[in-house]
C-alpha cells in the first residue's frame, strides 16, 4: 500500500457502487487519505448514459470511508456547472483546510452512433462532461492545491479510446483525447509548484457502463450477451476485463510520493489491449 496519511483528496464521479470512482475513493482512504466524493446523483436519460449513482449510493461510499477511519464528505455536483464545481472545492477547504489530490473521474458515453447519425446534442454533452468537466475541476482546484504546498497530484481519467478509437464512439474518443492533451499542457504549467498531472487510460473495465455497452452490442448484433463478453475478453492479452481496483491502485501510486517524478504521462491500464 502507498502512504497517503493525512492527505486530502477529491474524487469526482464516485457515486456508482461498482464504478471506478468509488473504487478509487476506497483505495485512497485505505492508504490514509481523507476523501471528498462527488457525483451528479441523477438517473441516465433515454438519450445517454450520463447518470451517476444516487445520493444514497454516494453517501454510502462516504460512510465506507469513515468506517476506514478517514474523514469524508459527500457532495452532489455537476462537473459541467462551474458554480457547483467551485462550491465543491470551497466545501473541501472549509472541512479539511487543504487539498492534495484531485481525481477527475466523472465521465459519460452519450448516444454512441455512427458519425452520420450522431445527435449533435450527444456530441456536445459528451465533450462538455468529459473534457470541459475535467477542465473546470482542474481550474477550480488549482489555487487550493498550490496553497496546500508542493506535492499536489492531479489524476485525470481518460480512456484507451483516446489513442485507440473504435467505430461509433467518436464523441467519447474525441473527449478523452482532449483530456490527454489538457493533462500534458497543464503538467508543464504547474510543475513549478511541485504538482504532477497525469492521465490514466483504462481499457475495458467491468463496470455498469461497460456492461451497458456490451448489452447494447448484443442487442444490435443479435449475439448472446455471454458471447459478446467472451469476445471482448479474447481481445485482451491478459484474458479478462479489468476491474475497478486495477485502475484504483494506479491512481493510488500516482497520488503517492513514489510517483513524485512522473508527470504529463498518459498511462494505459488495459491488460495489453492496445497491443492487439
Amino acid at each position: 500500500m502507498t502512504d497517503l496519511q493525512n492527505k486530502v483528496a477529491i474524487v469526482t464521479g464516485a457515486g456508482r457502487p461498482g464504478g471506478i470512482g468509488a473504487a478509487v475513493a476506497r483505495r485512497l482512504a485505505r492508504d490514509g487519505a481523507h476523501v471528498v466524493v462527488s457525483d451528479l446523483c441523477r438517473s441516465p436519460s433515454d438519450l445517454n448514459n450520463a447518470g451517476g449513482g444516487t445520493w444514497a449510493d454516494l453517501s454510502a461510499v462516504a460512510q465506507e470511508i469513515e468506517e476506514l477511519g478517514q474523514g469524508s464528505l459527500a457532495i452532489e455536483m455537476d462537473v459541467t456547472d462551474k458554480a457547483t464545481v467551485e462550491g465543491m472545492v470551497a466545501q473541501t477547504k472549509e472541512q479539511f483546510g487543504r487539498l492534495d489530490i484531485l481525481v477527475n473521474n466523472a465521465g459519460a458515453a452519450i448516444g454512441p452512433a455512427p458519425v452520420f447519425y450522431l445527435a449533435e446534442e450527444a456530441w456536445r454533452q459528451t465533450l462538455e462532461i468529459n473534457a470541459t468537466g475535467t477542465f473546470l475541476c482542474c481550474q477550480a482546484a488549482l489555487a487550493l492545491l498550490i496553497d496546500s504546498g508542493p506535492g499536489g497530484r492531479i489524476v485525470n481519467m481518460s480512456s484507451l479510446a483516446a489513442v485507440k478509437p473504435r467505430p461509433y464512439v467518436s464523441a467519447y474518443a474525441a473527449s478523452k483525447a482532449a483530456v490527454v492533451a489538457l493533462t500534458q499542457s497543464l503538467a508543464q504549467e504547474v510543475a513549478e509548484h511541485g504538482i504532477t498531472v497525469n492521465a490514466l487510460l483504462p481499457g475495458d473495465v467491468d463496470t455498469d457502463m461497460k456492461q451497458w455497452s456490451m448489452q447494447l452490442e448484443a442487442l444490435v448484433t443479435g449475439q448472446p450477451y455471454d458471447e459478446v463478453v467472451a469476445a471482448w475478453e479474447a481481445k485482451i492479452p491478459l484474458g479478462r476485463l479489468a476491474v475497478p481496483a486495477d485502475v484504483a491502485q494506479m491512481v493510488a501510486f500516482l497520488a503517492s510520493e513514489e510517483a513524485a517524478f512522473i508527470t504529463g504521462q498518459a498511462i494505459n491500464v488495459s491488460g495489453g489491449r492496445e497491443l492487439v
